[in-house]
């Protein structure tokens, strides 16, 4: 009987591990924003050197061309939204 009870209780820490899973998933879930709620959207990057990249960005309603560096984020201007993201 002691490999049947240890088996048992094995089982058992099994099925309580996976069920603390379940709840912790499901409660990350609900402290996540909904996609559609986000006010800032990265519409496009590209990079131009190693350590250099330009990127286009939607916060609320108005669109921003940024430069990113190593070491710092510059906004370069505005640029017009062309009605909806291409994601």
């Amino acid at each position: 009987m002691e490999f049947w009870e240890r088996y048992a209780i094995a089982l058992l820490v099994v099925a309580l591990m996976l069920g603390g899973l379940s709840l912790l998933g499901r409660g990350l879930q609900r402290l996540r924003r909904p996609r559609g709620s986000r006010r800032i959207e990265v519409l496009e990057s590209v990079m131009i050197a190693p350590q250099a990249s330009i990127h286009v960005v939607r916060i609320g309603s108005r669109c921003m061309l940024l430069g990113a560096g190593r070491e710092r984020v510059t906004a370069l201007g505005d640029v017009p939204d062309e009605g909806g993201s291409s994601r």
